[in-house]
């Protein structure tokens, strides 16, 4: 009889192969960085090393080629015009264009000049040196009127170009107003005190004089002054400009009449008022002060009858 060693459930397979060994993944270290080593270069070829070379000398060579080129230009231009060929072929071309104007009309046929300053328009022509047949384009309208406005009887001047041939020419001339005396010299300015030359005498001696530093550039206010009393304007022979403040005026009958350096005008309004009630300015007198706001002070010649001889305390006279 067999013995029994052991006894298999009902479910039991004994031809089902035993279950796998799962493998057990070794823990990974965690916060270390992971290392990714770089894949080494392939090998350079030859035929590689030749292309690089071979670019980089032709690099160089196109580098040298240019500065060599360069070079060579600027020898051949810097012999051009050192045997003046540049220079003659530019004036020919100038040459040609001038002629090319000339042929279109672009020349000056005429000067019209106004104010003329004491000058025909020939003389002015002769001054700027403009003239008949010159090229428009060359004519300097800047320069034309530097020369007229540096002549003494010229104020301002225009110049322009009317095309196709014509020059305008535009002067204002300086005024004159007055005769200016300073250490003996007598000249003929204008209202701002320039100076104009080319005056007859005749026509000088017919201006008011003024005398005095400072009495040219005060003219066209002391003008102003007298312009206000017409009637004793023509009676004023001579003003003396006073410390370059205020005047005294000369009269025709030798009487001098002493302005303030403020309220001229209506101390002078007042004086020809007095003069017209009681003809001051006729009688004996030499001088009157108007300098003074509250009176007039009048000076009488020497031995004027009027003047009251004064007796010292002794009884003789002084």
């Amino acid at each position: 009889m067999r013995s029994v060693v052991g006894s298999a459930a009902e479910t039991d397979d004994f031809d089902t192969p035993p279950p796998r060994r799962r493998s057990v993944k070794a823990p990974t270290s965690r916060g270390k960085p992971k290392i990714t080593r770089p894949k080494r270069p392939e090998p350079e070829s030859l035929l590689s090393r030749w292309i690089g070379s071979l670019r980089n000398s032709m690099r160089w060579g196109v580098f040298w080629g240019a500065v060599l080129l360069a070079f060579f230009f600027v020898v051949a231009v810097a012999g051009l015009f050192s045997s003046g060929k540049v220079a003659s072929a530019l004036s020919d071309m100038r040459a040609e264009a001038d002629r090319a104007m000339a042929r279109a009309g672009l020349t000056v046929s005429s000067v019209k000049v106004e104010g003329r300053a004491g000058k025909d328009t020939a003389d002015v022509q002769r001054m700027v040196g403009v003239k008949a047949g010159d090229l428009m384009l060359y004519v300097d309208v800047d320069e034309v009127r530097a020369r007229l406005e540096a002549l003494p009887a010229v104020k301002s001047a225009e110049v322009r170009r009317i095309w196709p041939g014509r020059i305008y020419i535009r002067i204002e001339e300086r005024r004159p107003v007055a005769r200016w005396e300073m250490d003996g010299v007598t000249r003929v300015i204008d209202d701002e005190g320039h100076t104009i030359t080319g005056r007859s005498e005749t026509q000088a001696l017919a201006l008011p004089l003024v005398v005095g530093k400072g009495a040219a550039e005060a003219a066209k206010s002391f003008l102003a002054l007298i312009a206000t009393q017409p009637d004793f304007k023509s009676n004023v022979k001579v003003a003396v400009r006073v410390g370059e403040r205020r005047w005294n005026l000369q009269l025709a009958n030798g009487v001098e009449v002493r302005l303030p350096e403020e309220g001229a005008e209506a101390a002078l309004a007042e004086l020809v008022k007095l003069d017209r009630e009681q003809k001051i300015l006729a009688r004996d007198i030499k001088a009157i002060d108007l300098r003074f706001a509250d009176r007039f002070i009048v000076k009488l010649p020497q031995g004027s009858p009027l003047i009251a001889p004064i007796k010292a305390s002794g009884g003789r006279d002084t």
